[in-house]
């Protein structure tokens, strides 16, 4: 498979730190796109690639301020397993900070919620589409709708229309926040983070 990384990076920071070098020296297969300014939210700036992604090849679209403590091809090998049309990789927890999803008797989700306490499986900001096009066409579909969060559009909402059109959607649970999902947007997160033994994995 030929897998392709879309970095979406603010161009002031690509500038300032030579930060598409590091970028792809990563991978052979990186397109980096910078933009100046704030979005009107996460699944709003995913949507400024979308010209490489609306088709039918897998798509995963992840946060960059985390840190997962997870073998990913197990997770993806899951996602094919279970002939999912979608995936949702969670941690357990009851804060309304994070988004959720709530699942039936055979664990396929059944409804998401964004900064709203609906079940204990949380998201952790990765998740995966069988086919690019319907994370386009799902997020075109609520952004006309207005489906705003805090004045914000985001990619976990995107799945009610999926699972409206008879999509199957699962969760891929990793464990909690601080024990398989680690923060690194705010300075406290970033300071646990690195003075615990999991980052060594990362940093050399």
């Amino acid at each position: 498979m030929n897998i392709v990384l879309f970095f979406i990076c603010q161009q002031e920071h690509l500038d300032r730190y030579d930060f598409e070098k590091k970028l792809r020296s990563y991978t052979k297969n990186a397109v980096v796109i910078g933009i100046n300014g704030v979005t009107e939210g996460q699944v709003c700036t995913a949507l400024l690639a979308k010209k490489y992604f609306d088709d039918d090849e897998p798509l995963m679209s992840a946060n960059t301020d985390q840190y997962i403590d997870v073998d990913i091809n197990e997770y993806l090998d899951a996602m094919q397993s279970r002939e999912l049309d979608g995936m949702i990789m969670t941690m357990k927890s009851s804060d309304p900070k994070w988004s959720y999803a709530r699942t039936d008797a055979e664990g396929l989700v059944v409804e998401t919620a964004e900064k709203k306490v609906i079940s204990s499986d949380a998201t952790v900001g990765i998740f995966n589409f069988a086919h690019g096009s319907d994370l386009v066409r799902s997020a075109e579909q609520m952004i006309a709708d207005n489906l705003r969060v805090n004045g914000e559009f985001y990619t976990c909402p995107c799945y009610n229309y999926l699972i409206k059109g008879g999509k199957r959607i699962g969760i891929y649970g990793i464990g909690e926040e601080y024990h398989g999902m680690y923060g690194l947007g705010i300075p406290q997160d970033l300071e646990f983070f690195l003075n615990h033994p999991v980052s060594r994995k990362v940093i050399r």
